[in-house]
């Protein structure tokens, strides 16, 4: 039997220290019929591993993690009220990232660890290897691209042709080329699996239509647009690694002083965990500086690999695969202007 970690590692956390239970089926006996069963709980595994949860009624919740696991050593509890779940669990989630605790998670987590379904298309070691060097890698990965039926293609043919006649089509062409080709993990290997990109999308239609959304995961990555009053004025937003830009930009303010026309938001993507931050332009040479940054294209990167290792995303039924085919073949000596890069600021 694996003796349980010091409670010191995850009382910061507000949890008391961990029930052995490795051999117990159920933890029904430290709840009786009169305390709650509403609440955060806190499985340990072994090797030091955690995992932080919610539930209603932990009693049925842990019985279902039983059945799944056969390694869990030990069991803590918070009692909450059911109003607060969500946020007390995604508090104490990052929290336990700072603490450098070795999570399980994927919901709110920034990693996730061991294997993962991503690495049966791109090896870990091929991840670190493309996480180096994004473009080389992608230049030389000489994967066969995906063929999709028929009747995926049809579905988005129109749409496709639709935005070809926008006047907005080559410069957002252009951006997507260089998102994919700088910031997807082998775009042909993991294409419609792990990323997909929508082509006018519904969303927002009536007051920010859009023109191409690349997701992954559960979660928009990088977003082009249009102003609705103005069709032929671009917006877009990317959302990126705050831990990794913040090894060039310190601050916000030393971000918005490079990029003085970039709106910052902070959002509450499930996928991102607590490292992120999406960066919002409304013109298209506005962006295009962000897009093209290399600071902003690593943080980009991390990102993308950590959602992508993370689940496999659920939106590849809105793939137009004929936009993707032209951003993952074109040439990046189409671009404009190269990677801008600055020195770290503070």
């Amino acid at each position: 039997m694996s003796p349980l970690s010091s409670p010191d590692r995850y009382a910061p956390l507000g949890f008391p220290p961990a029930e052995p239970i490795s051999t117990l089926r159920s933890v029904a006996h430290l709840f009786g019929s009169s305390k709650s069963r509403c609440g955060i709980y806190l499985l340990e595994f072994t090797g030091e591993r955690f995992y932080i949860g919610q539930a209603v009624d932990v009693v049925r919740r842990f019985g279902q993690h039983r059945k799944n696991y056969d390694d869990i050593s030990g069991f803590s509890f918070i009692p909450t009220q059911r109003g607060s779940l969500d946020q007390i669990e995604r508090d104490l989630i990052q929290k336990a990232e700072l603490l450098s605790l070795l999570i399980l998670n994927t919901v709110h987590a920034s990693n996730v660890f061991g294997e993962t379904d991503l690495d049966m298309v791109l090896s870990q070691e091929e991840q670190a290897e493309w996480l180096s060097s994004p473009v080389r890698f992608n230049k030389g990965d000489t994967a066969a691209p995906i063929a999709l039926p028929a009747a995926q293609l049809e579905r988005f043919s129109k749409q496709f042709h639709r935005l070809k006649e926008h006047p907005l089509y080559t410069s957002a062409s252009e951006l997507l080329t260089t998102y994919v080709h700088h910031c997807i993990p082998a775009p042909k290997r993991t294409e419609y699996s792990f990323w997909v990109v929508s082509c006018l999308p519904a969303t927002n239609r009536n007051t920010w239509p859009r023109l191409l959304c690349v997701s992954a995961g559960v979660m928009e990555l990088l977003v082009l647009g249009y102003h609705k009053d103005a069709p032929s004025t671009l917006w877009g937003f990317v959302t990126v690694a705050s831990d990794v830009l913040s090894g060039t930009f310190k601050t916000d303010k030393s971000f918005m002083d490079f990029f003085p026309s970039t709106e910052i938001i902070r959002r509450q993507y499930r996928d991102a965990g607590q490292h992120q931050v999406t960066l919002w332009a409304a013109d298209e040479q506005s962006f295009a500086a962000i897009l093209r940054h290399k600071a902003v294209q690593q943080a980009a990167a991390a990102l993308a690999l950590r959602v992508m290792r993370k689940r496999a995303t659920i939106y590849s039924k809105f793939h137009c695969k004929h936009v993707a085919n032209h951003a993952i073949g074109t040439n990046l000596s189409v671009s404009r202007a190269p990677a801008l890069q600055a020195p770290a600021t503070g």
